[in-house]
């Protein structure tokens, strides 16, 4: 049986021409990854700045997040894909998780785009990924009233990682966390004060005009040095 399977790559680059580079890789992979054999949803993004969720971006991080048929066509496209094999040549170092979704609701550019393909255990490392895209006419309310809460997130010893991406900076956000196993998750989604006002202030302000939940198990994180 061949599941779908989400791929997050994360590329880190240095020095000025590398940066640049990659900076105007973000529209311009969208058409770089449009006839990818087996790729049925693609997002190209930059990131904050500092941990990630500064309001100015950073420069040296950009994430691809794209969503397979099955693993087959992922690993072919990683192993051999001449656009992906030129951008490691441009980045110090690229990591790519591949998650198996648990749940999803919502949609992300008017569809949704993940399938569900596993379950959590016990032990299972967990991947959450919120998106939303503020409405315009509310981002200086959203910001005044949000700010940085996203950096909270780091008072929990079970998180493993988190990063702010984005497709337009202040417009579409996402953040992408991962926890140790499924309960500290539950931990921060249910029990966590500043999360919990933050989804009381948005159903009662209604900032967005579209916005995506998901969780994923964690299935394997490859992590490589690059050529830049």
């Amino acid at each position: 049986m061949h599941n779908q399977i989400t791929t997050v790559t994360l590329f880190e680059s240095k020095g000025v021409r590398n940066q640049f580079w990659a900076f105007s890789q973000v529209p311009l992979a969208l058409f770089r990854l449009k006839d990818v054999p087996g790729l049925q949803f693609y997002k190209s993004m930059g990131s904050g700045g500092g941990k990630g969720f500064d309001f100015t971006p950073s420069f040296s991080t950009y994430c691809w997040l794209l969503v397979w048929e099955n693993e087959d066509y992922a690993n072919r496209f990683f192993n051999s894909n001449a656009y992906f094999l030129r951008y490691h040549t441009k980045a110090v170092g690229v990591k790519t998780l591949y998650l198996e979704n648990v749940e999803a609701h919502g949609l992300w550019s008017g569809v949704k785009p993940f399938e569900k393909s596993a379950d959590f255990k016990t032990d299972s490392k967990v991947v959450v990924l919120t998106r939303a895209r503020i409405k315009t006419f509310k981002l200086i309310h959203f910001w005044t009233k949000v700010g940085r809460t996203a950096k909270e997130l780091y008072k929990f010893a079970e998180l493993e990682f988190a990063i702010g991406v984005g497709e337009l900076p202040f417009i579409q956000q996402a953040t992408l966390s991962i926890w140790k196993n499924p309960q500290a998750m539950k931990e921060y989604a249910y029990k966590d004060e500043t999360h919990k006002n933050v989804i009381k202030l948005t159903r009662k302000h209604k900032w967005y005009s579209e916005e995506l939940f998901a969780r994923f198990v964690l299935k394997q994180a490859i992590v490589q040095k690059g050529l830049g």
